[in-house]
């Protein structure tokens, strides 16, 4: 009987049932999305994570090997300590070697075809039939190699090519797969092996998809396990476990902004329907206080409120969830194909947990919008409910010892703001837990947001007038009704005008977030690459690789960096110590030799120079270097340098001062005084240039090549690394793929392209677009179904002040003005409140992001974004406004009043 008489209500007042269903139906369908979005990508990434990982759960190696300089060891030895590991279900051999075949360098890798389809590690697309005598070729290598191949006077016979691989680095193009024992032939390794593949004995105790810590966590204690067994001669790897923690790390945060937005979707959707409720409960007083005469009881009213709204939700929570799905998959298809696999790479997991927060977060909204209307309905006495027009009439004492409500509320809000900053951020930011410090921070950022918003809310009447006072020409007489209107009925349009600015709010914020993420991350490539490529050499005193790149076409130039390693693999130190001349001050830093052409290599005008200028570089290209020896009474020539920020403002030296450097060579001390020419707060490539002083441990300054190595000559080849800066002439993407393609194997490179890093971020960008677009969609959605359901019951309320006024002289158009100034009034000064607080979190957000990124953030307003979100406000005032009226303004005088 009762939900009879809630479906009637429904019924009896359609358009405004009708928003309060669409909005729940939206905001379920968005966290639907989101969340079994979230829950498929954590189930299926241990399967996606192999694309670049590989399928070898444990990879063993001898301490110090690499895979393009690998180091033989005994299998048997290794097998035997491993035999009776728990852990592991069994493994098999590897070999690798470089070699040099049909005038190019090719990695050759050896494998037990039958032992790596036993242990489920196959990482060979597709799976190539080797045997005796035979090898596949990668799909790059097919190209360029036609029929038989020789390698080290072996004729091996082609079985297929593979299109992809899941077992070394991807940025080696150029291999050949053959089975171990044609592959001990062409090495020349008769016995040991290089590399041992091991694949867990139960893997789903290892891999829990919907908790990747845990997975971590129990793949690195069976880790720990088997290298315990193996002894510290040999290296223990978990590919898998790196590749699931670099996604934890991403995913934490995301999953917090998610949270975020969700919350947010549900505050906007619990406003609509708490305005919906509020004014059935008031329109139904006196239906009210018949039941009670009749015998209902107070709790009977509060339970029908709350069934109304359980209802509503349930009507729309349903098909909400299905929609939901079916968006799910949309998005999973498209994060698939970013990801490097196909579109259904990513099955759509829906457990009970998700069913459970659909429900549950029903539930919530169902009941928290709820709960105040239902309690004012139940507390109505019945001689005012059945007699409305008594109410206030009685009004309760309220004496010295009630309770100060905004006083209360006021005083608790600061307490759980001061509370969260003293002991909860500080505790985030300690414990290093990315998830744990993205929710707070987010948390903050929201509980500022509804600062933001009460402030508001409270200048609104202000933001109207100022509104009207400017846009009122466009509708004429009526602006003066929609002002009285406005102010008549504030506390109903309240949650209305609430929605709208934290709507319009998160669609400025992300935009200017958006806007600024595309351009800065473009940038902070370029500043992190810091040429058009940047190449890691394996040994930095090989010279060919200068003359090698000059010989490819598309070189415009080249610079060369190089640095001591600090610790070789074998553990002797090499450390750079600088101080004041004085030795007041001591710091630990990493100097560069780099070459004369540095300037013309890099990305020059992305250097940020504290002191001095690009003449510092210039002057380090001039310098001639120290000298062999010295005249006797002649003074050793000062070299110049160029300081980090971080560096100078530790050691409090300045353009023009000197640095005191001391080279601790292993046994060998070496020391150079320096003049400093120049300070840069940042510079292109180079990433220990940083501004904090507190982060000057380890941070770099610039030596000319020459003097670099007079001071380091003693120190032995394994003792230093370094990059190449190359600037392409044409085409940088090209230019990287000759490199990897022609010098990658043969000089051990490791290939950066802006270009190409360009591109993946652009990818990512659109991807994160989409998504957001979709959140911020249903937000704005859901308020304008409030802005529908409002001027709903605005035309119902007066229906008898419209029909006096059709019947005085005004037309149809007059009056459709008058409702269109009050929603397009509303809509616009919400939106032009919630600009400013997007506006404002925006710009505090960045302004602290570039102080903790150590980058210059020149914040710009998104101007277009701008002017489209108040189009849409004021095209949603004129739809909200039209949709209630256009069929009681058409109904002649005598029916509007009879109605």
């Amino acid at each position: 009987m009762i939900i009879r008489y809630v479906l009637r209500g429904f019924a009896r007042r359609k358009t405004r049932a009708a928003m309060g269903i669409l909005g729940v139906f939206c905001t379920l369908a968005l966290l639907t999305a989101v969340h079994v979005g979230l829950e498929s990508v954590a189930v299926s990434y241990v399967d996606l994570v192999s694309l670049s990982a590989g399928k070898a759960d444990v990879i063993v190696s001898r301490e110090g090997s690499h895979w393009f300089a690998p180091i033989a060891f005994d299998a048997e030895d290794v097998g035997k300590r491993v035999a009776a590991n728990p852990h592991l279900r069994g493994v098999s051999p590897r070999l690798m070697g470089i070699v040099q075949v049909s005038g190019t360098y090719a990695l050759v890798v050896g494998i037990d075809p039958a032992k790596e389809k036993q242990l489920e590690i196959d990482g060979f697309v597709p799976w190539p039939a080797l045997g005796p005598g035979k090898c596949a070729l990668s799909e790059s290598l097919a190209h360029r190699i036609t029929g038989n191949v020789s390698i080290g006077g072996r004729t091996l016979t082609s079985a297929g090519r593979i299109e992809r691989q899941q077992v070394f680095p991807q940025q080696v193009r150029d291999f050949i797969v053959t089975d171990i024992a044609t592959a001990r032939e062409v090495l020349g390794e008769a016995k040991g092996v290089h590399a041992l593949a091991g694949a867990f004995r139960e893997p789903k105790r290892y891999y829990d998809a919907r908790d990747l810590r845990k997975s971590v966590l129990a793949i690195k204690d069976a880790g720990e396990a088997i290298a315990e067994e193996l002894g510290s001669e040999y290296s223990v790897k978990l590919p898998k476990a790196d590749a699931i923690t670099a996604f934890e790390l991403v995913g934490g945060p995301l999953r917090a902004v998610f949270g975020v937005f969700a919350l947010v979707a549900l505050a906007i959707t619990a406003l609509l329907l708490y305005s919906l409720i509020t004014v059935s409960a008031e329109e139904r007083i006196r239906e009210h206080s018949v039941l009670r005469v009749l015998g209902a009881k107070q709790r009977h009213i509060f339970g029908m409120v709350l069934l109304e709204s359980g209802v509503l939700c349930l009507m729309g929570v349903v098909p909400g969830v299905l929609c939901g799905l079916l968006c799910a998959r949309l998005i999973l298809a498209v994060v698939g194909l970013a990801m490097g696999a196909a579109a259904g790479a990513i099955s759509l997991e829906f457990s009970g947990a998700t069913m459970r927060f659909c429900l549950g977060a029903g539930a919530l909204v169902s009941i928290a919008s709820a709960v105040v209307p239902a309690l004012r309905a139940m507390r109505w006495r019945i001689v005012d409910g059945l007699d409305p027009m008594r109410r206030g009439q009685i009004v309760a004492p309220t004496g010295e010892t009630a309770v100060h409500r905004p006083l209360v509320l006021s005083g608790a809000a600061l307490s759980a703001i001061s509370g969260t900053v003293f002991f909860i951020l500080p505790t985030a930011f300690m414990s290093g837990d990315p998830s744990m410090i993205g929710a707070v921070v987010l948390g903050l950022l929201v509980v500022m947001l509804i600062g933001f918003t009460m402030v508001a809310v409270g200048a609104q009447p202000l933001v109207e007038r100022g509104v009207l006072a400017v846009c009122g020409w466009m509708f004429g007489a009526a602006a003066e009704f929609a002002g009285r209107n406005l102010v008549r009925h504030r506390r109903r349009n309240a949650a209305t005008s609430l929605m709208f600015a934290l709507s319009v709010s998160f669609v400025l914020f992300l935009a200017s977030l958006v806007a600024l993420f595309s351009r800065q991350s473009m940038e902070f490539i370029e500043r992190r690459i810091g040429s058009d490529l940047r190449i890691t050499m394996g040994n930095t005193r090989d010279r060919g690789l200068d003359e090698a790149l000059e010989a490819l076409s598309g070189v415009k130039s080249s610079a060369r960096a190089v640095h001591l390693r600090g610790r070789t693999e074998e553990g002797v130190a090499f450390d750079v110590i600088a101080s004041d001349i004085v030795g007041m001050k001591h710091l630990w830093v990493v100097p560069y030799g780099v070459d004369p052409s540095l300037e013309e290599a890099m990305y020059a005008g992305q250097t940020q120079w504290e002191e001095g200028d690009a003449s510092a570089l210039r002057k380090l290209a001039e310098d001639p270097g120290l000298p062999e020896s010295l005249a006797a009474g002649a003074r050793e020539p000062v070299p110049p340098a160029v300081l980090s920020l971080a560096m100078a403002r530790a050691l409090d030296v300045h353009r023009g001062d000197l640095v005191q450097l001391q080279f601790h060579l292993a046994g060998a001390r070496r020391s150079v005084r320096v003049r400093v020419e120049g300070v840069s707060g940042s510079l292109p490539g180079f990433h220990n240039f940083r501004s904090r002083a507190a982060a000057a441990m380890g941070s770099g300054l610039l030596l000319s090549a020459r003097t670099f190595e007079h001071v380091t000559s003693e120190a032995p080849p394994e003792a230093f690394e370094g990059f190449c800066l190359v600037k392409a002439d044409g085409r940088p993407v090209d230019l990287a793929k000759d490199v990897r393609d022609k010098l990658g194997l043969r000089y051990r490179l490791g290939v950066e392209c802006a270009a190409e890093e360009k591109t993946e971020a652009a990818v990512l960008y659109w991807v994160t677009q989409v998504l957001f677009a979709m959140l911020l969609g249903v937000a704005v959605t859901i308020a304008v179904f409030g802005l529908v359901a409002s001027m709903a019951t605005a035309v119902i309320e007066r229906r008898w002040e419209v029909g006096v006024l059709k019947a005085i002289g005004l037309r149809r158009g007059h009056l459709y003005r008058m409702f269109a100034a009050e929603a397009v009034t509303l809509t616009v000064s919400s939106g032009a409140v919630g600009g400013a607080m997007g506006f404002l979190l925006a710009y505090l957000f960045v302004a602290q992001a570039g102080v903790m990124m150590e980058t210059p953030v020149v914040f710009t307003l998104p101007w277009i974004t701008f002017a489209a979100t108040f189009a849409v406000c004021g095209l949603a005032g004129l739809v909200a406004s039209w949709l209630p009226t256009r069929r009681m303004i058409k109904k002649p005088v005598a029916e509007i009043l009879r109605g």
